[in-house]
């Protein structure tokens, strides 16, 4: 063991064995840093959504909560509280108004807070109160609807109630069904003076659930299995939410980055343990030629591995946690919400990082070179890189595992690793076509830079490996910038700031023209009206859907609820035809709902509309931007079918705080009609999307700073030939500048081939990505082309001379003695 310390010492007296130690440092740091850092922002933006359920889980239902489900809830220790939403008159004077009632248990919300005023239409402040025995808040609309104010009493059923403060947000008013009425909330005590709740009642159960997610895990797998058809699991990011889209594809990037992370932390380890080995090849000859056995050897280098192992791992770990919590600190001042800490759990992705790219690019280099003839002190030209190429492809395959594991999938790894195969393989082709072109072009060269691009080929392997390295590095550099700001002007274009933010339901055709009329006079911006009439599908190509779906198991959600048909003339806002005549008389599809359907142009579908039987084939599909905020259907028929029938009109408007109040004031004219107001759900999303925004800003950044340290590695891999052609060229009289003018030409020319071919792939793993994992419209990237060779000349010309200054300053016999 001593002998391995004294080898060990002198190792890192020479530098060799530091720059393994650095590459493992910055392998288990950079990983675990990005690894806690998107861990503790995925929690946050779980935190962050879970306002809009008012809990981390939620169980919707028709019928009452059963008793046994709460004290399931308690058994696990999670918080509970109880939610009761149904519709009903509310009186006030002579006035009355349908209004939407949620009663509340004490321990309402378990996430987020209510939001309050004193005052009509004000911006109101955080409370953690809820309305007391007797009291009720009622929102600024309803009170305007009315001609109330706080202190002054509303009839609900049997009961008096006395408003005690306005309502501007309830945490958990998004994920009701019936927030079309305006809205207000009471104390859950006082549900049954009010005699509203009858058998019949169209009413809404909610158990609100909050607490350790093993707990809520064990708990959703207890209780699903007992649900009937009116019973729903919901969760923050649930699929069709808007919400759930948004943080869905935030998380897709953060898994991007770190699987990023994860690359370039082997690339880091592959190129140091590669320099390592090349540098001992002379020192295990001398030992062997001394009688040194190869048994003795491994023993020795493995342990030097353990220790460098323990070594690098703590100080990478503790680097690392240390990173996170700088980012934490400066991201907390942009967040509305504090990070949850960091769990120590995920300390083992840094650690296992470490352990796999020392096993799978170390040892297999170390056992070549424990392998090395003792003859190679009289030969000291020989390598040991026969078998590289394997020895690479098995770590690679070490590196896909551990992303694999990282993602808990394969679609991300894939896709990465296809690209870097293709990108390879294309730059070995492109690589060796230009260097040997160089070297055609360089017979007899004089000038510096001939000898610059014969350079090129006269390190043909190792410069090759250098081109696909500067490739891969400035490709991630370039599919990061481009999925950071394709998400970002996605979500943007997705939630511009005059989104409309309110919805005009129930609406009859002699009350549009007076409607228009008010929100014309108000300036507001409205879209078009649409029709809405009930039909439910029966049948498809004359085949039930009860035979199709006989226990509704897998029931597309075309099929299993009524539907709002609609007709019109031309496709709206939102639309986009896919495919067919959307003029002709029959039906037009949205596309996705098609798919789950599995219906194609020519199917017929009969519709059940107020008991009569419509048979139509479907003539046109199309796209439906749901994220535009317009009035969009599933199902679009031709007026000649709907005309004859009762019809209520929809349309969609934009409405910002100073039209608030004369809006809703004007609309009081209109009793009957309903209005849904988006606009606080829409805001905590707007607010979300810019801390995602910003918490991705400083993803990169770490990212692109991995990036550089690896690239500054790829560099010094190489640096000893280069060192060495140029104290030659010294020795043999050649000038400071013609040396400079060579090495500028070889970096220049390997930046340029790098940066034009990372472009080339950044595009098409970006196609690959929008496509498959962001299910977002491909689109071209022309900036990417610009920008990736000059980032390559730019970039890795300054590292190689900085790295190459010592040829440049030194005398010519100092290099070569340290040669």
């Amino acid at each position: 063991m001593s002998f391995t310390f004294r080898l060990m010492l002198r190792d890192l007296r020479s530098g060799d064995l530091l720059t393994l130690l650095l590459a493992l440092i910055i392998s288990v740091s950079t990983v675990t840093s990005i690894g806690l850092f998107i861990d503790r922002l995925q929690l946050s933006f779980e935190k962050e959504s879970a306002t809009l359920l008012a809990a981390d889980r939620l169980v919707r239902s028709d019928d009452e909560i059963s008793k046994d489900w709460v004290t399931k809830a308690t058994d696990l220790n999670l918080q509970y509280a109880e939610r009761t939403s149904f519709t009903t008159m509310m009186f006030a004077n002579d006035a009355l108004q349908l209004s939407q009632l949620s009663a509340v248990t004490d321990a309402y919300p378990l996430r987020g807070r209510f939001l309050v005023d004193d005052s009509l239409f004000g911006t109101g402040y955080n409370t953690i109160d809820i309305p007391q025995p007797g009291e009720v808040w009622v929102s600024s609309r309803l009170a305007s609807l009315l001609n109330v104010d706080i202190g002054d009493q509303v009839e609900v059923g049997d009961t008096s109630l006395t408003i005690a403060k306005l309502l501007v947000r309830d945490p958990g008013s998004s994920t009701s069904a019936f927030a079309i009425s305006p809205r207000a909330v009471m104390n859950m005590a006082d549900v049954a003076a009010t005699n509203v709740i009858i058998p019949g009642s169209r009413v809404r159960y909610s158990l609100l659930l909050a607490g350790d997610k093993a707990a809520l895990d064990e708990y959703e797998n207890w209780v699903t299995p007992q649900f009937n058809d009116s019973q729903r699991w919901r969760t923050p990011v649930q699929r069709g939410e808007r919400i759930g889209d948004t943080i869905g594809r935030a998380e897709s990037f953060l898994l991007l980055a770190g699987t990023l992370a994860v690359v370039m932390a082997g690339v880091a380890m592959a190129l140091a343990s590669a320099r390592f080995v090349k540098r001992h090849l002379m020192q295990v000859a001398i030992l062997k030629t001394l009688g040194a056995t190869p048994k003795l050897l491994g023993k020795v280098f493995f342990q030097q591995l353990a220790v460098l192992f323990i070594v690098g791992s703590v100080l990478g770990l503790a680097i690392g946690w240390g990173i996170q919590e700088v980012i934490a600190s400066i991201l907390s001042g942009l967040m509305s919400t504090g990070l949850p800490e960091p769990s120590v759990i995920r300390l083992w992705l840094g650690a296992a990082t470490g352990l796999i790219s020392m096993l799978v690019f170390c040892l297999p280099l170390m056992s070549h070179l424990i392998k090395i003839s003792p003859l190679s002190v009289l030969q000291p030209n020989a390598r040991v890189e026969l078998n590289s190429a394997l020895i690479y492809v098995v770590g690679f395959m070490g590196i896909y595992g551990l992303m694999c594991i990282y993602t808990n999938g394969f679609l991300l790894p894939t896709i990465m690793t296809i690209a870097i195969a293709g990108i390879a393989l294309f730059v070995a082709g492109i690589g060796w076509l230009a260097f040997k072109l160089g070297r055609s072009l360089t017979s007899g060269a004089t000038s510096g830079w001939q000898i610059g691009l014969a350079s090129l080929y006269r390190r043909l392997v190792p410069n090759l490996f250098q081109l696909l390295v500067f490739t891969l590095i400035i490709m991630l550099t370039l599919i990061l910038i481009g999925i950071k700001s394709n998400l970002i002007a996605d979500w943007q274009q997705q939630l511009p700031e005059d989104a409309p933010n309110h919805y005009l339901f129930n609406v009859q055709a002699n009350q549009i023209e007076s409607i228009n009329s008010a929100t014309d006079a108000l300036n507001v911006p409205r879209s078009d009206w649409y029709p809405m009439v009930r039909g439910r599908v029966v049948s498809v190509n004359n085949e039930s859907v009860q035979d199709l779906y006989p226990d509704e198991r897998g029931e597309p959600e075309l099929y299993e609820r009524e539907l709002n048909l609609t007709w019109s003339d031309t496709i709206g806002q939102g639309n986009t035809l896919v495919s067919g005549n959307f003029s002709a008389e029959g039906l037009s599809v949205e596309q996705e709902a098609a798919k789950e359907a599995n219906l194609t142009l020519g199917d017929e579908l009969s519709i059940n509309i107020g008991g009569n039987l419509v048979t139509l084939p479907i003539t046109s599909i199309r796209t439906v931007d749901w994220g535009s905020m317009q009035p969009n259907f599933y199902l679009i028929l031709p007026r000649s079918v709907l005309q004859d029938y009762p019809a209520n009109f929809v349309s969609s408007l934009f409405i910002d705080e100073t039209s608030a109040q004369p809006f809703y004031k004007s609309m009081a004219q209109f009793p009957t009609v309903s209005i849904l107001n988006v606009g606080d759900v829409l805001r905590q999303i707007q607010t979300i999307i810019g801390q995602l925004s910003k918490a991705i800003q400083l993803v990169l950044f770490c990212i692109l700073s991995a990036g550089a340290l690896v690239l500054l590695a790829s560099v010094r891999s190489t640096l000893e030939e280069r060192l060495e052609e140029g104290a030659l060229l010294r020795v043999l009289g050649a000038k400071s500048a013609l040396v400079r003018q060579a090495l500028l030409v070889e970096f220049g020319a390997l930046g340029f081939f790098a940066g034009l071919i990372a472009a080339l792939g950044a595009e098409a793993c970006l196609l690959g990505l929008q496509v498959f994992v962001f299910n977002s419209a491909p689109s071209f990237h022309p900036s990417l082309w610009l920008f990736g060779p000059a980032i390559g000349i730019g970039v890795i010309t300054s590292i190689g001379l900085l790295a190459s200054r010592k040829v440049l300053n030194v005398p010519p016999m100092h290099l070569l003695r340290d040669l």
